[in-house]
């Protein structure tokens, strides 16, 4: 197989159209396939031209992850700042080295309070944050207290604050800050 040339997904995914199922099929690739041979030129083109895809060896992939890591180091690039939202450190030391800063700042955070959630608040909120309206306006009135409580804590409140007050407190508070 010389001369052939492998072609690798780097994005977190990308749709392709083979026949590698037996018919002819659009599939969705991970970060980390590798692409069929029956790709055709325009598609390979496009997903290169997209940073979708990369030629083996020309990009370094790493591990899918909730934060951003560098791709030569993986995990170990992890830091506090990157807990953060910041991009990932490339100098700093081992992952052992940041491990006891990153857990401080998970606690600091309250991550890992909210990973340990016994009474299922989290769940409770996750089910509450679905049924907000997509487009960031206020929820209905009929909406539960809940839904009101998540939609403040979107607009920059805090939960601990809101979580005892009544719906109509909820409903009011928010109306003035739209004013």
């Amino acid at each position: 197989m010389s001369g052939h040339k492998w072609y690798q997904v780097i994005a977190e995914c990308a749709h392709v159209v083979t026949s590698t199922t037996g018919v002819r099929s659009q599939v969705l690739l991970y970060k980390g396939a590798f692409l069929p041979d029956d790709v055709e030129p325009e598609r390979l083109k496009f997903l290169l031209d997209g940073g979708f895809v990369a030629a083996e060896g020309d990009t370094p992939v790493a591990p899918n992850a909730a934060v951003e890591q560098d791709p030569r180091r993986g995990v170990d690039s992890v830091t506090a700042d990157g807990l953060r939202g910041d991009k990932p450190d490339t100098d700093s030391g081992s992952a052992s080295d940041v491990s006891a800063t990153v857990a401080e700042v998970a606690v600091a955070e309250g991550r890992i309070d909210k990973a340990t959630d016994s009474d299922g608040v989290a769940e409770k909120r996750a089910a509450a944050r679905a049924k907000l309206p997509a487009d960031g306006s206020m929820p209905k009135s009929s909406h539960g207290q809940d839904v009101w409580v998540e939609y403040l804590v979107a607009q920059g409140s805090n939960y601990d604050d809101l979580a005892g007050q009544d719906k109509q407190a909820l409903i009011e508070l928010a109306k003035s800050r739209q004013q």
